[in-house]
């Protein structure tokens, strides 16, 4: 039996129906290992389509009518997440969208299905690429904020989620992480005491005697070098500009951002909604289509 896998068209004022167009030739295959259901505006979707590729997908309609984008989205997200609660569905793919129309007050999407599944505090951002992938440790805050957010209890909850992701669903038998210091060469510049001494070294002792493989605090200037040098699977920075430029410039659009920790994947392309370039036939859909590549890869262990 196939699974069935979500895809929200998300924010409509973005670039997101022009890459479900140019992606189309994905739906059209016969050998596909997954099922998947689209949500979003029926005739908003199928309006983007040329005519001959219409009866390709399949979707549920929600109405974007005279809603407002947040209480548009919030039914679209209400939708999925009643299939996903009652076992009806296996998998969430959202397009991109523009944060400020995410129903709630959450900073990210990862933190908004968090909530709606119960595990807030639980979940685990990850930047995926077929060669390796990174984790900040603190998320969608201020850089002001992030020493004070940087907790042992976050690093060893991101670090374990990993490691069940890569053993579970990658099949990696002995994943390896590495994590970054925090400060300039691991603050060996400075006379006091900083987050390598007093959180993460003491941090990573703890998970060595849960027997996760994971090394560090390795500089923050040399770490990327490292990663192919002594093949690194994830790399685990401290705040969010610490890992995901370096990231998103190595792997452009052949990437994924997969939230972890959920009872089911989330995954979405790793960029915005562009709304800058939308009509002007620029969007690539490289990261749609690996995130579709990636379910139907990992068919069997969603």
């Amino acid at each position: 039996m196939k699974k069935k896998i979500l895809i929200l068209s998300s924010d409509p004022y973005g670039i997101n129906y022009e890459i479900i167009k140019k992606s189309i030739s994905f739906f059209e295959k016969k050998n596909n290992k997954n099922e998947y259901l689209f949500i979003g505006d029926k005739k908003d979707i199928l309006t983007s389509l040329p005519n001959n590729k219409k009866k390709k997908i399949n979707i549920l309609n929600v109405s974007k009518d005279n809603n407002s984008t947040k209480k548009y989205l919030k039914n679209c997200f209400d939708k999925a997440f009643n299939l996903l609660k009652n076992n009806k569905a296996n998998g969430i793919i959202n397009l991109p969208l523009n944060k400020k129309n995410l129903p709630g007050n959450f900073p990210g999407v990862t933190e908004y299905i968090s909530h709606a599944f119960n595990v807030s505090n639980k979940e685990t951002m990850l930047l995926f690429a077929d060669s390796f992938s990174v984790c900040p440790n603190t998320t969608h805050i201020p850089l002001s904020q992030a020493s004070k957010k940087l907790t042992k209890k976050n690093i060893i909850k991101n670090a374990i989620n990993i490691n069940k992701f890569y053993k579970k669903i990658i099949g990696i038998k002995k994943p390896k992480l590495s994590i970054m210091g925090f400060n300039p060469h691991n603050g060996a510049d400075f006379k006091k005491k900083l987050e390598e001494q007093i959180i993460i070294s003491p941090t990573l002792k703890i998970l060595k005697k849960k027997k996760i493989n994971i090394t560090g605090p390795i500089p923050p200037d040399s770490a990327f070098n490292q990663i192919n040098i002594n093949k690194i699977n994830c790399l685990i920075g401290n705040y969010h500009d610490q890992v995901l430029p370096t990231f998103k410039y190595i792997n452009k659009f052949k990437a994924i951002n997969i939230t972890l920790g959920l009872p089911f994947l989330r995954i979405s392309p790793d960029h915005g909604p562009a709304e800058n370039i939308k009509g002007k036939n620029l969007a690539n859909p490289e990261s749609f289509l690996f995130a579709l590549h990636f379910f139907e890869k990992y068919s069997k262990k969603i």
